[in-house]
């Protein structure tokens, strides 16, 4: 801890530096840098706050819907990381104190949790904070990991520092893994105990419509992917289609979209800009094919468009989510496309011309996933 505390002094002007440009790129504001910096907040809205719920972003966001429905103790506050998952959680969670989590930095730290009455601390997926572990541990504050998560190049990176990885492990009271994999993964690295009663973004309402129009929607599409999507639709049937929906993953980057949109695509072709309302799109769509999948970005979440019944599409780079997509894959509810550009638009426009009986599938493959998560919660109310 020494050295990383000793690191942090040394980063911290630099981070002052970034977080000023990242101002200017319009991806903080002035409320999420005093909080996120400086760790300050209006604490007498947080007084009666004894449990924070902290995600990093939208994906993370989707995660804790279950949590937040079941906590028994109902003094809680919502924590994030980035203005598009504050923004989506105000939309979500009207009635619930939301704020940025002040940076891992120890100063930070202290000052927050000596201006509140935190009893317990939720980290969703994979936050890792090493200064909000030891110091709220020390404070006899307990921390949950939910829905933990190590991607294959953080599980090699954290290997290499195993004594410092046992270390953070033995801070958590609980600890909840995604997969099974990623258990195993956790295990080794914190060398522990971990627990896997299924993931929490399964907690979704399921609501498929019979017999779709022949709409496409590319999702969560990344500013990267924009000339490989287009060069997709480009090799389409466009005759069999009415409709193709795109899906910006960082709603800012609308506009350079639709400058490099074809002329012939116009009437086809919708660019969605409302941010956080993706369902009535899904509900819509007959495929989805989910981006960060064209890039090596690790995929995307594919569950919210199957729990509306649509077919999923992905490339090769999928392996954030990589045991879900083999799973829908082996069920024939999903496909998991290698090749190249044109090979993917044939795929497509084979999968057109089928019906899908899906439903019972889908519906089998979600109440699979969830029936655990009732011991999941009880050791989390008991903690």
């Amino acid at each position: 801890m020494y050295k990383y505390k000793f690191l942090q002094f040394v980063i911290y002007p630099l981070v002052l530096l970034l977080g000023l440009i990242r101002f200017f790129q319009r991806k903080e504001n002035i409320q999420s840098l005093k909080q996120k910096l400086f760790c300050i907040y209006d604490y007498s809205k947080l007084v009666d706050k004894e449990i924070i719920i902290h995600f990093s972003s939208i994906g993370e966001l989707n995660s804790i819907k279950f949590l937040v429905e079941n906590l028994f103790n109902k003094n809680f506050l919502l924590s994030c990381s980035t203005l598009s998952s504050f923004f989506l959680a105000k939309k979500k969670y009207p009635n619930l104190e939301i704020i940025f989590l002040g940076l891992d930095f120890e100063w930070n730290v202290r000052i927050f949790l000596s201006k509140t009455k935190i009893k317990k601390m939720i980290w969703i997926d994979s936050e890792i904070w090493p200064n909000w572990l030891d110091i709220s541990n020390k404070k006899n504050i307990k921390n949950i990991l939910v829905n933990g998560r190590l991607s294959d190049k953080s599980y090699h990176k954290w290997k290499k520092f195993i004594s410092f990885s046992k270390f953070l492990g033995s801070k958590y009271d609980l600890i909840f893994a995604k997969s099974n994999e990623d258990k195993i993964k956790l295990e080794k690295i914190f060398q522990r105990k971990i627990n896997f009663f299924g993931n929490l973004k399964f907690f979704l309402d399921i609501n498929i419509i019979e017999k779709k129009q022949k709409n496409i929607c590319f999702a969560s599409i990344h500013k990267s992917e924009f000339d490989k999507i287009l060069e997709i639709i480009n090799n389409l049937d466009m005759e069999k289609i009415n409709n193709i929906y795109i899906i910006p993953r960082h709603i800012q980057y609308v506009r350079n979209l639709k400058s490099i949109l074809n002329e012939s695509f116009y009437n086809k072709v919708i660019v969605h800009e409302e941010f956080g309302s993706t369902l009535p799109i899904f509900d819509k769509s007959k495929l989805v094919f989910m981006g960060g999948s064209l890039i090596p970005h690790g995929g995307q979440n594919p569950l919210e468009a199957l729990s509306r019944g649509c077919y999923i599409l992905t490339g090769q780079y999928n392996d954030n989510f990589r045991s879900q997509y083999l799973e829908l894959n082996d069920q024939n509810l999903a496909s998991i496309v290698r090749g190249n550009i044109k090979e993917i638009s044939l795929k497509i426009n084979q999968l057109l011309d089928l019906n899908f009986d899906n439903s019972d599938l889908i519906k089998n493959y979600f109440n699979e996933n969830t029936k655990h998560f009732d011991n999941l919660m009880n050791l989390i109310n008991e903690c």
